[in-house]
Formats: C-alpha cells, structure tokens, sequence
C-alpha cells in the first residue's frame, strides 16, 4: 500500500487517505483480497469483524493509528468442501453480529451452494464486543445461529427481485445477489447489488429477531434511483438513516457514498474512484459522526487486507 496522501489532494481526487500497511489477515493471498464487508462494536479499541467471500470463516480486527490489527480466525459454517457462504456483509448491533451470505449463484459457475443462502448471527460481551464463548478456526460455535428464511422471502417477493431470484449473475440485470448489510432499531437491511432495473437498486428489510426465530418477517422492499447498472455494494447505519455504499453490478462503473434517511431519494455525499482499475469497493465503515460530517473508512475486494481509505463526508440535512 502506498504512502498516504493529504486529506484534501484525496478528497478532490476521489481516492481518500490510504491508511498504513500493517499486518496481514490470515490466508493465502488470495483469502487476504476477498474482504467485502466489516462492522465494530462500538467499544474502545474497537472491535470488529470482516466478511471474507472466501473460504468458511471470519476474522476478528481492530484498528488504531490508521493501521488495521487482525485478530483471532471463527469458523461460521463446517468446512465441508462444498461451497462456502460467500459472506458479502456485515453488522452490529444491540450486542450481536450479523454475516450475511451471497444469496446467489456462483459468479463463474453458476452453483447453487446452500451455505450462501443463510444469515448468521452471534452474541458478544457488550462491553468489550468480542464473544464469551469460545471461538475456533475449525469448529462451529453452538452460539452461532444461522437462518434460511431469507432466501424464502427473496424467492416470494414481486416484481424484478423475485424474477431474478437464483438466477445466473452475469444476464441482463444482474441475478439477485446480495452485498449491503445493517440492521437499525428492530430491522434487518439488505442491500442487492443485482438486479437493477432502468436504474433501480433495491433494499429488503425484515424483522430481525423474527428472522433467527418464528413468525412473519413483515418483508419490505425499498426502490431507490441510483443509476443505470448500479446496485449496492454495502450498508452502514448512522443517526436518522443509513449510508450506501453504491456501485456497479457487473465490473465496470461508477462508486460512490450516498446518505439515505429511509424516507427520501438518496443524497450523494462523495463520488469514488478506485485505487487500482482491477478492484471493488464493497466495504464501510463509519468511524465517526459530526454534526455536519462523518468519517467514513472503505475497503476494497481485490486488495490484499483491504487496502483501507479513509474520506471526511459533508452534509447538510
């Protein structure tokens, strides 16, 4: 990773301040570019967990001085040589974490893998946001729980989201496949990268507890205008609504952070461009909120450790 530029010259470019190389993630390389989402606890020094569309397990980081601090490895499905969970996001709240899975086919394939299709959630200690339960990169924890009821309701849901439901990736708009993730109040969101539809992305909300349990889901389906052949790449919450991260649904496009309040069209905070033409940005984090701005940090998929930016984000409401 190259030195970090001035906030400013990396605002105007696009590109944020680069943060500092540290240590690695576990893996071979190719493990080490397959972050595609992140969320923290909100303890000091933070705790945070990533998605990895690789392989079976997630890792545990922190972060400070600009410099990420990978810690210990958990297994989150068996590793059964049969497809992985392709885990594209991640959240906290309320003293859990949430790993969402692809919810699609295969990319190159087109298999269907059923470890991809579920949500898992797991507790931790509040107070320092890491589990009281023992971890392992091998064994799955009993905490983690896992659901499946959310492939049922992208299945079931009308329109262009049910019509593209496990259908191959690469036509048209795009199977559905999902890569944004936050859970505000007693709402669980998810974002879909594809389909999009005359430059329509869509977000699926369901009831958070209900999903990990018994009852309806009470489903919603939220349409928002962000562009030909744009989906959304992840979710952040932060006071009065959420953070998009949007981007292209196949390889090539325009990436940018928009604020949305769950009520009103989007508003665009920052345009990005990406620090290799080869990666994805498909990770936010929010570091912190002014009255007038947030920090934000975006990670790339293709960059191994994720080749962190940071960016300082205007708003007005």
């Amino acid at each position: 990773m190259g030195a970090a530029v001035s906030g400013t010259a990396a605002q105007n470019s696009g590109l944020g301040t680069a943060w500092k190389e540290g240590p690695h993630f576990t893996g071979k390389k190719k493990l080490r570019k397959s972050i595609s989402g992140a969320a923290c606890a909100p303890v000091v020094p933070p705790a945070c967990i990533a998605a990895l569309d690789e392989k079976n397990r997630t890792q545990f980081f922190t972060f400070s001085d600009r410099t990420l601090k990978p810690g210990p490895v958990m297994a989150i499905v068996e590793d059964s040589g049969n497809g992985d969970p392709d885990t594209e996001g991640a959240a906290y709240a309320d003293g859990f974490f949430y790993l969402l899975g692809s919810h699609g086919l295969s990319r190159k394939k087109d298999k269907f893998h059923p470890s991809s299709f579920l949500v898992f959630r797991f507790p931790v200690d509040e107070s320092i946001g890491k589990p009281a339960f023992d971890i392992s990169a091998d064994t799955v924890a009993p905490e983690i729980a896992r659901s499946d009821r959310l492939r049922k309701v992208i299945r079931k849901s009308p329109g262009v989201i049910g019509d593209y439901a496990e259908k191959p990736l690469g036509k048209k708009a795009g199977g559905a496949n999902l890569e944004g993730l936050t859970v505000i109040g007693k709402r669980l969101y998810v974002g879909f990268r594809g389909p999009s539809s005359k430059g329509r992305a869509y977000i699926l909300s369901v009831d958070v507890d209900r999903l990990f349990g018994d009852g309806d889901l009470a489903p919603v389906i939220f349409t928002l205008e962000l562009g030909k052949n744009i989906g959304i790449r992840d979710l952040a919450a932060v006071s009065g609504g959420m953070l998009i991260l949007s981007g292209p649904v196949q390889k090539k496009g325009a990436y940018s952070i928009l604020f949305w309040d769950l009520k009103n069209p989007p508003q665009k905070l920052q345009d990005l461009a990406m620090p290799d033409p080869d990666v994805k940005a498909e990770t936010l984090l929010v570091l912190g909120q002014q009255d007038d701005s947030y920090d934000v940090l975006v990670m790339y998929d293709g960059i191994a450790d994720g080749g962190p930016r940071e960016y300082r984000l205007s708003y007005s409401r």
